[in-house]
């Protein structure tokens, strides 16, 4: 990660750098530029200036005034340290005469840059260049420019010659100090790039650490991100992931919590009935039973074992699935007074052989749930196994499934055993038999089947247990839009 954190930040300095060296060189060559050209339309504003009385004067014959005139030049260009010189063009067909000149050329020996710019003043055209004289040991800067008549001939040059010292030590004064704010502008720039590296860089560090966590198995780590950028959208999906993988971690705890359970379950409750099937079965195979009347009695335990054992898978399983967080309703729109009914008729072999009576009864005969058919017919018999095991012999069991508050209301009630009211709670615990339960025979799994059906069709499942009311067991169902009218 650190190479990505220097590659970003040489990138970042690299471009700050470059902006901030290129705007220092455009900004001094500006400088130099205005410095100079200011300068410039100095000279050329006073050439012109000279040029145009120089001009008059010769057209009207006004040599004495334009000594004084020049006279004055004189004094002015000594304050400014500027030469001005007046020259006639000797190639005109009337050049100035002496008295309108201030230096004859030919009595100097000028550079070859002057004598070009001269040239080019009397052929009509502005010219300057600046460089090292040799006459005045210095840099100089000269502009010429022609003088012309009325005419518009050009009868003689002014040039003007002032010394860019001044002009250079500005300029130079500038570049220390434009060189001083590039240098702080570098400075700026490295800082800068440090930062924005690092603000670029620390968050994929971050996200880069939460994906190590996360996969040492440390599910609900979250990256603490929160940006409006693409760097913001990336931790908030591994924030996302991070809530999936805890939601898929607790779904697979649930699953080898149920594949445990099991386990223990059956381990636990086949251990018994194994152990007799093995007992009676060793004492026929060793011949320790040589009544035949003996054989079949043990036979028939060992069968009724079996049945139990079978008995007691089947609920296990059931139970298992309906624990499963994959397990899926086939729901449908049932009446549960149908299912009832059904569900009564799969019993009545049992209600005869303790001679007991029942029927359902109802407050509305359209009492509609979402449901699905199979688990509520096996809650129902479930419930009706428990009235009629339960139950005295000869007494009746009372069905009722009412509507109530947006509810289906179903109630079992048998008369028999009561349930103490401290266990009315306990006997929807695996394998919780309650204190009376005596002998009668069960694996203390029904209730708890009945329970997770109730749970998965959004309902509730409650007792109530008595001397004199009996016990009653009560079903409560949310109804189907499809019952209101």
């Amino acid at each position: 990660m650190k190479k990505i954190f220097w590659r970003v930040f040489v990138y970042f300095s690299v471009v700050l750098i470059v902006f901030t060296v290129m705007t220092g060189l455009m900004f001094t060559r500006f400088n130099r530029t205005n410095i100079v050209g200011a300068y410039k339309q100095q000279l050329g504003d006073l050439a012109s200036a000279v040029a145009q009385r120089t001009s008059r004067a010769s057209q009207n014959d006004e040599a004495d005034a334009f000594q004084d005139y020049m006279s004055a030049l004189e004094d002015f260009g000594n304050q400014q340290d500027i030469d001005v010189w007046v020259l006639s063009n000797p190639d005109s067909s009337s050049p100035l005469s002496e008295d309108y000149t201030s230096m004859d050329v030919r009595m100097v020996t000028l550079p070859e840059e002057t004598k070009r710019i001269l040239d080019s003043a009397y052929n009509g055209k502005k010219k300057n260049y600046s460089d090292y004289d040799d006459i005045y040991q210095k840099k100089m800067l000269h502009i010429a420019l022609p003088i012309r008549n009325d005419a518009g001939e050009v009868i003689g040059a002014v040039v003007t010659s002032g010394p860019m010292e001044m002009q250079e030590n500005t300029i130079v004064q500038y570049e220390k100090y434009m060189l001083i704010c590039i240098a702080m502008g570098l400075l700026m720039a490295v800082l800068l790039a440090f930062y924005f590296s690092r603000q670029l860089v620390r968050p994929i560090i971050r996200i880069k650490e939460s994906a190590l966590v996360m996969a040492a198995g440390q599910y609900d780590y979250k990256t603490g991100i929160s940006r409006r950028d693409e760097l913001g959208s990336l931790a908030e999906s591994m924030d996302i992931l991070s809530e999936k993988l805890v939601q898929a971690e607790a779904y697979r705890e649930d699953i080898e919590q149920n594949r445990r359970d099991f386990f223990s379950n059956v381990s636990h409750e086949l251990r018994t009935p194994i152990s007799v099937v093995k007992g009676y079965a060793d004492a026929m195979v060793e011949g320790y039973v040589q009544d035949e009347g003996k054989q079949k009695e043990y036979l028939k335990r060992i069968q009724h074992e079996c049945a139990g054992m079978e008995h007691l898978v089947s609920d296990l399983l059931i139970l298992s699935r309906m624990q499963n967080p994959d397990y899926e309703l086939n729901l449908e729109v049932l009446n549960v007074i149908a299912v009832m009914q059904d569900a009564m008729r799969s019993i009545r072999i049992l209600m005869k052989q303790k001679n007991l009576t029942g029927n359902v009864t109802y407050d509305d005969e359209c009492s509609l749930i979402d449901g699905d058919y199979d688990r509520i017919r096996q809650l129902f018999i479930i419930l009706l196994q428990n009235a009629v095991k339960y139950s005295y012999e000869g007494t009746r069991i009372d069905v009722h499934v009412a509507r109530r508050d947006g509810k289906i209301v179903t109630s079992v009630k048998d008369i028999g055993s009561v349930i103490p009211e401290g266990e009315w709670e306990n006997i929807f615990e695996k394998f919780y038999r309650a204190s009376n339960h005596g002998e009668k025979e069960g694996s203390g799994l029904g209730l708890v089947v009945a329970n997770n059906i109730v749970e998965r069709h959004r309902g509730t499942i409650f007792v109530e247990s008595g001397e004199q009311s009996g016990t009653c067991f009560f079903v409560e169902f949310p109804e189907t839009s499809e019952n209101l009218t």
